[in-house]
């Protein structure tokens, strides 16, 4: 019981942190386009693409997905947060893209009928999922053959992280994501979804220390949601003099990252 009155909780602070960060979400966050690229390029053969990005958010990814496919695409929007629907609906309509639906719904409940999505897309958002019930109702919605491709960071990735390395607790506090081979295992015991391609990316950050505290205070990572304020307040400190010592150039703090794509293929028939 206290198990599910503590994963109810995280839920709801998850819930009203994306509620209140909707507004600038695409601002404060990157959107690495390397997946987007690899992504599409594996959907050329196909004529029409039919595709859903589970847990969008603002739509980020989405817009970019859109983008490269062109209008023989149409993208299901689908997220338990309205506000970043509202958002993504905006953003998308002033970018002048229609072949998109906006569904407000849990990754576990996904309303679209069964086999009739030639693929599935999500970007740093599993780790929100319940992984189980979201890759038991991806192998539904997906057509045979159809390819889920999902992007995320690891735990060791995100040790490796400006925010891992610098900033005190980060790691700690974020018990939520997966290692690689607690993924494969999740698909292993799956009978319906065969992993098929591992890929990782690395990305070049370079960023001034004046924007790093500006995603800090308003918290761009869920992450902080876990800090009380007093540790948010002293660790933000500890983290200015951790960067001062470790770099000479604060208008031009560099480093890593890197997160991993798994590609896996409905084998159901």
């Amino acid at each position: 019981m206290a198990g599910k009155r503590a994963g109810r909780s995280v839920l709801g602070k998850m819930h009203r942190h994306f509620l209140s960060i909707a507004p600038q979400y695409r601002d404060l966050r990157t959107t690495d386009l390397g997946p987007i690229l690899y992504i599409t390029k594996q959907l050329e053969g196909l004529g029409k693409v039919r595709a859903a990005d589970i847990g969008c958010g603002s739509g980020r990814y989405g817009l970019k997905f859109i983008e490269h496919l062109g209008e023989k695409c149409h993208l299901f929007c689908v997220d338990a947060n309205r506000e970043m629907l509202r958002h993504l609906r905006d953003d998308f309509i002033e970018s002048c893209i229609t072949n998109f639906t906006a569904i407000h719904a849990d990754s576990h409940r996904i309303p679209l009928q069964t086999d009739s999505l030639d693929c599935i897309i999500s970007f740093n958002a599993i780790h929100h999922f319940s992984l189980a019930d979201f890759m038991r109702e991806a192998s539904r919605v997906l057509k045979p053959n159809g390819k889920l491709f999902l992007y995320t960071r690891l735990k060791d990735q995100n040790e490796r992280t400006i925010w891992g390395r610098h900033f005190p607790c980060f790691s700690e506090k974020e018990k939520r994501l997966y290692q690689l081979d607690e993924l494969k295992s999740a698909f292993a015991s799956d009978p319906n979804l065969n992993i098929n391609t591992v890929k990782f990316f690395e990305h070049h950050r370079v960023y001034p220390l004046e924007r790093l505290m500006e995603q800090a205070r308003k918290h761009h990572y869920s992450t902080f949601q876990f800090y009380k304020k007093h540790e948010f307040r002293d660790a933000l400190h500890r983290f200015v003099q951790n960067l001062l010592a470790h770099y000479s150039d604060l208008d031009r703090i560099s480093w890593k990252d890197q997160n991993t794509l798994l590609v896996a293929e409905n084998i159901q028939n």
